[in-house]
């Protein structure tokens, strides 16, 4: 009987077991009635006359805390710096993904813009020229090897056995094989 009152009194004391429970008792469909959608926007019951757009067209007002904020500072509407040499209007923010940090997105934008990318072209991406594909074609025939063709580039497959490997390994080096299927015969 102890054991069972020390463990009744631990469920009391534990909140995460007594918010379980209190959940069950409340019903699935008591909880539903009180959520919202993600992409719920209020529009009973707004009033959108004193609300202010925030835009690089129109100018600061004085109500506006950056702008007083500035003022205090002894700006007085005119260039920013020593001799006023400086920005007038606010810096221009670009469209960004709300879900990434502040500076993510001009990271991204860097790494997928089209004059930083240098990479090195793939073997596959490379088409291959009409005289390499005539050399290949020709050590096919005379070594007898299958090739299967694989979407734009035709591709000798070969096994390995006690006769031809030495050619196989002379054809490796000469960059004439892209793929090779080493089957061992005993």
């Amino acid at each position: 009987m102890e054991y069972r009152g020390f463990s009744s009194r631990l469920e009391t004391n534990n909140p995460s077991k007594g918010y379980a429970r209190e959940q069950e008792s409340l019903g699935d469909d008591f909880i539903d009635d009180f959520r919202l959608p993600i992409n719920h926007k209020p529009t009973e019951n707004v009033d959108l006359d004193n609300v202010e757009q925030a835009s690089l067209d129109t100018q600061l007002t004085s109500s506006n805390v950056g702008y007083r904020l500035l003022q205090k500072m002894g700006w007085k509407g005119k260039g920013l710096g020593k001799d006023e040499q400086g920005i007038i209007e606010p810096i221009k923010s670009g469209m960004r993904d709300p879900k990434l940090g502040i500076g993510k997105q001009e990271e991204d934008d860097f790494f997928t813009a089209e004059e930083n990318i240098q990479r090195k072209k793939l073997d596959v991406e490379v088409e291959e020229t009409e005289e390499h594909a005539k050399k290949r074609e020709n050590v096919r025939r005379k070594f007898k090897l299958r090739s299967k063709k694989y979407a734009r580039f035709s591709i000798v497959i070969f096994a390995i056995n006690s006769t031809n490997w030495q050619w196989s390994l002379k054809l490796i080096s000469a960059h004439m094989i892209i793929i090779i299927e080493s089957v061992l015969k005993k």
